[in-house]
């Protein structure tokens, strides 16, 4: 089971939004320096947030994107599904042997607890893992 780099951009793109203070946007060229994403890609994942409800993008100065609703509001889910078109699936097998049947069963549980667990992960909760880590990772000085 695979994410495209396209929904791990997004995820990203969410991510930076969901740390910004309310009222806040932040234009995609920032987003894309901030996380080393190629900035016209970047813009490609934007724009399929934007369709899907979960990103607003206001034009001209002082513009960029914002977050359309409250990060605790918006799962992984919603993302994955606005960028992939689908969450997990699972192919039905043209062999019907009961060996085929017993491994698709198995993959077929494995794509319900993958989507349970990104339909119960907010995006509000990967920013907060992030701001820890990034708190972690800055160096302390002493005096």
């Amino acid at each position: 089971m695979r994410f495209s780099t396209k929904t791990e951009y997004g995820l990203k793109v969410l991510i930076e939004l969901a740390l910004l203070e309310p009222g806040q946007s932040l234009p995609a060229g920032e987003i894309a320096v901030r996380e080393g994403i190629p900035q016209r890609f970047l813009e490609q994942q934007v724009t399929a947030l934007r369709k899907a409800g979960l990103v607003a993008s206001r034009r001209g100065a002082g513009g960029g994107s914002s977050l359309a609703r409250p990060a605790e509001e918006i799962t992984v889910a919603e993302a994955v599904e606005a960028l992939e078109g689908s969450l997990v699936q699972v192919p039905e097998a043209t062999d019907r042997s009961a060996s085929t049947q017993v491994i698709r069963g198995v993959w077929r549980e494995v794509a319900g607890e993958v989507g349970r667990v990104l339909s119960e992960t907010t995006i509000a909760a990967l920013a907060e893992r992030k701001k820890r880590l990034d708190e972690a990772r800055e160096p302390m000085f002493y005096i």
